[in-house]
Order: structure tokens, then C-alpha cells, then sequence
């Protein structure tokens, strides 16, 4: 006989910045309409959120919605690559001082955090006023990136931000981290967000941040830049949020938080598209 049901999985992209704000604060994953359509967001995989439907051959359009949980779960799981379990999130730090050497515990203060999984290092926020202090904002600023037409210039919006130490973009705390040669290193640079995303744990979706805090005190529950421009739109970059553990786009006038890095990472896990 035919079938009684089938499923289209398909994904509809959300090209420009802000317009996924009230996506966002569904995190209950299922929402019916028309009794035949459930949207799962919040996902780490944002340049597209995945829709999933369902369409169901039933006359009265009425579906139960725990009938579909097993299927919603099934669904879920897909696309997720291999890798460490959460509990990583709590083993793989160490604190380093001003000048890059490893700290025992207990520890009262420290400038750097290693990531002994990755290979990178951070920059720590502080409390006090100054260049590395967490409330900090900056626009997104690349003097080097593609300016040829007036129309298309992709380096950014300079200055744009809310700081101290340095001009408050992007290029700017940079040059002014790497002239201080924060733990005895001048090759800081802004973090990709394959590497933001390394470091939030998905356990504290609920109680963000979502990062170790014992590491990390000083992080605001915000959206952070990363030095990824989006190709679509020239004057947008991606951002990673350690309030809701996820990515999307938004403009680069716009002030956002910084947290530097250095190195080059290994095992690091890809954030999908």
C-alpha cells in the first residue's frame, strides 16, 4: 500500500545579522503549526537553522506532539561529528602568569589560560579598568581586508566600541595586547570561531555563560567576535554567544566583546554550516 507519512529535511538559510533574536529564545525545540511542522533552534550550526518537517497524511491534521520525540531525537543526533564528551570542559585547563609560566593551585590571579586539549592560549578578562578589562567593547576592524570599491568594503567600522587601553576595534586591542606582549608573547591575534566555540560547554545552556568559569570568571553572558568576516555580506562577521552556545552574523559597527588568542589549534573541532 502507499505510505502514511514521509519527511523533507530541508534547511532555510538566515543570510542577514539579528533577524534569528526571537529564534533564539524558542529553546524548546518543538513548535507545531498547521499540525504538521516542529523547528528545532539554538542549534551551534548557524549560518543555516535547520528546519525539520513533517508532514503527515492524516485527514484531520492532528498530531500528537510526544508521538514525535523519538523522532525528534533521532533527528537531533544527525551531523554531530566525533569527539570528547562534555566532561573535557573540566580537565583540560591550566592558568598561566604575566609572563607565560604555569601556575599551581591554588592560584589568587592569573593573565592566560592554555587550553592543553587545543594547544591554545588565552587572554584572561580582569575586574579593573584598562585594556584587558571584561566590559570592554569593540567594532569589527581589518585595515588590510578587501576596500577597493566604496560600495564593497569589507575592513570593517574602526574605533566603534566602548573601551580603555586602546581603540576600541578589533585591530586596534590587538596591536595594543601584542605591544604589551601579554604572557611574554607579542602574536595575539582574534580567535576564528571554530576556536570560540572550543572553548563553550554545552552543559550550561541553562546557566550561562557557557564556559568553565573557573578558568574563565570574567566572560560576559554576550556575544564575542571572531576574526571570521561573512563572505555574503561585506560589512557582517560571525560572532559566537556565550549565552545561548551558538554563532550567526551580525554587523561589524556593532560593539561586541573581545577575547584574544594565540597559537595554532589541534583537534579542534569544525563548526558546521
Amino acid at each position: 500500500g502507499q505510505p502514511t507519512s514521509h519527511i523533507d529535511l530541508y534547511q532555510v538559510p538566515v543570510m542577514m545579522p539579528g533577524l534569528d533574536s526571537v529564534q533564539r529564545k524558542s529553546n524548546t525545540g518543538l513548535t507545531l503549526y498547521n499540525g504538521a511542522e516542529f523547528q528545532r533552534s539554538g542549534s551551534r550550526q548557524s549560518e543555516h537553522r535547520t528546519v525539520r518537517r513533517i508532514i503527515m497524511n492524516n485527514p484531520r491534521k492532528e498530531i500528537v506532539a510526544t508521538s514525535l520525540l523519538p523522532l525528534i531525537l533521532l533527528l537531533s543526533g544527525c551531523g554531530k561529528e566525533p569527539g570528547p564528551g562534555p566532561e573535557i570542559y573540566d580537565t583540560h585547563y591550566a592558568a598561566l602568569n604575566r609572563d607565560g609560566e604555569l601556575l599551581a593551585e591554588p592560584y589568587a590571579s592569573w593573565s592566560c589560560v592554555l587550553d592543553k586539549r587545543t594547544g591554545l592560549v588565552w587572554e584572561a578578562k580582569t575586574d579593573q579598568p584598562g585594556l584587558h578589562d571584561w566590559r570592554n567593547t569593540y567594532s569589527w576592524y581589518a585595515p588590510d581586508e578587501d576596500h577597493g570599491s566604496e560600495a564593497v568594503d569589507y575592513r570593517g567600522t574602526p574605533n566603534g566600541g566602548r573601551c580603555a587601553g586602546s581603540d576600541c576595534d578589533t585591530w586596534a586591542v590587538v596591536q595594543a595586547v601584542n605591544q604589551e606582549g601579554l604572557c611574554g608573547h607579542r602574536d595575539w591575534r582574534m580567535p576564528l570561531r571554530d576556536e570560540l566555540a572550543s572553548l563553550s560547554d554545552p552543559r550550561k545552556l541553562q546557566t550561562p555563560p557557557t564556559i568553565n568559569l573557573q578558568y574563565f570568571p570574567h566572560t560576559q553572558q554576550d556575544e564575542y567576535w571572531s576574526g571570521n568576516d561573512y563572505h555574503f555580506q561585506y560589512d557582517s562577521a560571525w560572532v559566537w554567544s556565550f549565552r545561548y552556545g551558538q554563532d550567526r552574523v551580525d554587523w561589524k559597527k556593532s560593539p561586541k566583546f573581545v577575547r584574544l588568542v594565540r597559537g595554532e589549534a589541534t583537534g579542534l573541532t569544525r563548526v558546521k554550516d
